[in-house]
């Protein structure tokens, strides 16, 4: 399984038309198409041997909208595997390549953070198995319940 991750300009989401989420990961994740576009987003999309099968999207100004996190920091938004390609360890391989990837892409940032829900302790999982650290702090401004604060170190 070759896991590589690439950014998605806005005018290339049509590659990831066929993405569908089964309905429990609603309250979690949007599909690409309805968050590729939106301002302060940057979309980036998980390839398995060349053929696209997860998404996300990183918020730059993330360190400054979120108390949180430190100023420097960016944020991962709407990390969501397609439905057809879930269960075979594509997040946890992307999840894994984030560190070196993010660096890469986001110079001079010190960390990403996410929020994650405590309903979707699933994709905890996966965000831990990646390299991030829960911080022990819930951030209640989501819309679906608390959520915990995860850091992935970047320098």
């Amino acid at each position: 399984m070759g896991v590589t991750i690439e950014r998605l300009p806005d005018t290339e989401v049509g590659r990831l038309r066929h993405f569908t989420l089964p309905p429990d990961q609603a309250p979690f994740a949007d599909l690409p198409s309805k968050v590729v576009g939106t301002p302060g987003r940057e979309g980036h999309v998980v390839l398995a041997d060349g053929h696209p099968v997860g998404f996300f999207a990183i918020q730059p100004d993330y360190g400054t909208a979120y108390d949180f996190a430190p100023d420097d920091a960016i944020g991962l938004r709407m990390f969501s595997v397609d439905h057809a390609a879930q269960g075979k360890g594509y997040a946890t391989a992307a999840c894994l390549l984030l560190r070196g990837y993010l660096g890469t892409v986001y110079p001079g940032r010190s960390a990403c953070y996410l929020t994650v829900n405590v309903k979707n302790p699933a994709a905890r999982r996966v965000y831990e198995k990646g390299g991030f650290e829960d911080t022990g702090a819930l951030y209640h401004g989501g819309g679906y319940g608390p959520q915990h604060v995860m850091r992935l170190a970047l320098g």
